[in-house]
């Protein structure tokens, strides 16, 4: 449970206030600073930074990072701030549910806020969305987005494409695959609608190529055997007692002929084949 919730504002000194290295968010747009800035200019800080105190002089920024590069930016020296008694864990929990409930972070940003909340904090998929206020399904599908590989994670998000595509690109289960489809999006400018007609025709020509060799392999199997049964028929017209069996397995076939020596009616196993 955090503590002091509904402490007063205090003007501190930008320059005792330092950044948080766990902060959630990685990318700071220029543009969106410049507009925070101008509204700064004209307005102040209406919301307050929260922070946390770090040692005598200085606090630890717990939210507020993009107010705070702001405040720096157009010259300010003291900024308001909320200072917070907590603990290490509500820090991140407090930086993430204030940037999550901003929407100031790009889902893979997020993404990865809510991975470090289980791998650090050993927070379940419920627990993180009782404390950020969503479903555990949207937690769960925010987390999937981190199956993509981190090259196409970053061209996702420095190209600014949308989550859509991203959950687009996790239908294909080849990451060579996913690259050059993903190429093929940015080259084309595809808009999301296009872009998930794309991989399901990409898709669909791919399954039609898998069954397309399982339908010649299915062919071959039934070729071979019988291939082996006419074989046998020459076998048989020779050796009366000869034997021959097939037992169906999962994934092979196994063909048995039996063949008797020296005359005698029941002879030994000269050739076990299986086919697979």
């Amino acid at each position: 449970m955090f503590i002091n919730r509904k402490g007063d504002p205090v003007l501190l000194p930008v320059g005792s206030i330092k950044p948080n290295p766990n902060q959630p968010r990685k990318k700071f747009e220029n543009d969106q600073l410049d507009e925070l800035c101008d509204s700064i200019r004209e307005f102040g800080i209406i919301q307050p930074l929260i922070v946390k105190k770090a040692d005598k002089d200085s606090y630890l920024l717990i939210a507020g990072e993009r107010r705070l590069r702001a405040a720096i930016k157009i010259g300010m020296k003291n900024v308001p701030a909320i200072v917070r008694d907590a603990s290490v864990e509500e820090a991140a929990l407090i930086a993430i549910i204030e940037n999550v409930q901003r929407s100031d972070l790009s889902y893979i940003e997020e993404a990865n806020a809510y991975k470090r909340l289980m791998n650090e904090y050993s927070l379940t998929q419920t627990d993180i969305a009782r404390k950020v206020g969503k479903q555990q399904s949207t937690i769960s599908n925010k987390l999937r987005l981190l199956n993509l590989p981190e090259d196409i994670q970053l061209i996702l998000s420095e190209n600014r494409m949308s989550e859509r595509h991203a959950r687009a690109l996790l239908r294909i289960d080849d990451d060579d695959l996913r690259r050059k489809v993903l190429q093929r999006i940015l080259q084309n400018n595809l808009n999301v609608t296009q872009s998930e007609k794309l991989i399901k025709d990409i898709l669909l020509k791919r399954e039609k190529e898998v069954n397309s060799k399982e339908r010649i392999r299915y062919i071959n199997y039934k070729l071979y055997v019988n291939t082996l049964r006419k074989a046998f028929a020459c076998i048989n017209d020779a050796e009366k007692n000869a034997k021959f069996f097939q037992d169906e397995k999962d994934d092979y076939v196994e063909v048995r002929i039996v063949i008797p020596k020296n005359g005698k009616k029941q002879g030994n196993k000269i050739e076990n084949i299986a086919i697979t």
